[in-house]
């Protein structure tokens, strides 16, 4: 008899719940895939944003430099 519902017990896991986990599986991988897309477009953006500071930093030294030159040089008693 205890046979009998182990079978039954087995036969239960892989007519109900096996196929339900395999449902979940390819869910969840599908999830993964979204989010992968997802966080290399977020990474791209940021990225852009971090080459367009620097380039902004940049400018702003040379021009910081550019005024200090200006500033240091000796003026012209009149």
């Amino acid at each position: 008899m205890s046979e009998n519902i182990l079978q039954t017990l087995q036969q239960l896991v892989q007519d109900v719940i096996a196929p339900d986990v395999r449902e979940l599986k390819v869910r969840v991988a599908s999830l993964e895939k979204d989010m992968d897309v997802r966080f290399n477009a977020i990474d791209q953006r940021l990225d852009a944003i971090d080459q367009k500071n620097e380039l902004q930093f940049k400018a702003l030294m040379a021009a910081i430099s550019i005024l200090q030159v200006r500033t240091e040089r000796p003026r012209l008693a009149l």
